[in-house]
């Protein structure tokens, strides 16, 4: 379990101390034949023989394509700011749930963003909308068949984590999440996860996933600590299409954290990486996914690798 010492939210910590699946056979993955019974309130969790990573951190191994941070346009014009700052397209919650941290507040030598969690809020579907959501894709990871993935996020002291909630990923074509059927030939998502007690895992909407929501893979193999910083970073190897030889790690805080193989991301070439996921909220849907009270998690150093076309 990964914790750093508690600091207060307002007390930045910038020394980011550190703390296979099996392949499925991919017919029957696809055809649905090793599928588990899910509901939206509580996904399946498929953590089966997950390995921990044997290579440096994706960030070290491949050349920064992006490093978008937010800048101008003032507290109050937030929606402007991430359109401009991250490229982003279908946005919601920008203009009530986010603002604008100066590099002051954020300790992390630029500016970062701030997201609220209403009281009573959970997915967007579910009530009023808690939290935020944009696509950042980014030109120069045109036709990458592998990228990396590196932010920070810090929660507030505290926070309750209450059944989980969503946090940015990579994402291809369509970015399918909330049930979405996902066919291999449109789109996947790779975004992170919290759980009860702060559990960290990866949520995987990918072409053989065994839930009829997304795969809850490494639940716990790493815990989020409150009141600090901590770095998040992920890699995916989309797969050939007609084969189950797709990849994906995570690292935490700079530590090695899993390795899954066998992932199924597409069925087709057309498909590719096209940026970040950008989705924080409670949920699950429910009741009992709701955060009981105002809470607030902070986002930033967002960066993006992949290897030269």
């Amino acid at each position: 379990m990964l914790r750093n010492q508690t600091l207060p939210a307002h007390v930045p910590d910038t020394q980011h101390r550190g703390r296979m699946l099996g392949p499925l056979l991919f017919s029957l993955a696809l055809s649905g034949a090793l599928a588990l019974p899910a509901s939206a309130d509580d996904e399946s969790d498929t953590d089966a023989s997950l390995s921990v990573p044997a290579v440096s951190a994706c960030s070290e191994r491949y050349p920064l394509v992006a490093s978008p941070e937010p800048h101008g346009g003032g507290h109050g014009d937030m929606e402007q700011v991430i359109e401009a700052s991250y490229s982003a397209k279908k946005h919601w919650g920008l203009d009530k749930n986010v603002s604008l941290l100066s590099t002051q507040e954020s300790g992390l030598g630029e500016p970062a963003f701030r997201v609220t969690y209403p009281e009573g809020t959970s997915a967007p579907s579910d009530t009023e909308e808690g939290g935020a959501g944009f696509y950042a894709k980014f030109d120069r990871l045109h036709g990458a068949e592998r990228a990396c993935l590196k932010y920070q996020v810090r929660f507030e002291e505290g926070f309750e984590f209450v059944k989980g909630g969503k946090l940015p990923g990579l994402y291809g074509g369509n970015a399918p999440s909330g049930g979405d059927e996902v066919s291999g030939k449109d789109g996947f998502s790779m975004r992170f996860m919290w759980r009860k007690e702060g559990q960290g895992e990866l949520y995987e909407y990918v072409a053989n996933k065994d839930s009829d929501y997304g795969d809850s893979v490494g639940r716990g193999k790493w815990t989020f600590p409150t009141g600090e910083w901590i770095t998040l970073e992920q890699e995916i190897i989309l797969n050939d299409p007609e084969r189950d030889n797709g990849i994906a790690r995570v690292w935490i805080d700079g530590e090695p954290i899993l390795e899954q193989h066998g992932i199924v991301y597409r069925t087709t070439d057309d498909l590719s990486v096209d940026g970040v996921m950008f989705s924080t909220f409670f949920g699950g849907h429910g009741e009992d996914w709701r955060t009981p009270r105002d809470q607030v998690a902070d986002f930033g150093a967002f960066e993006v690798f992949a290897p030269e076309p």
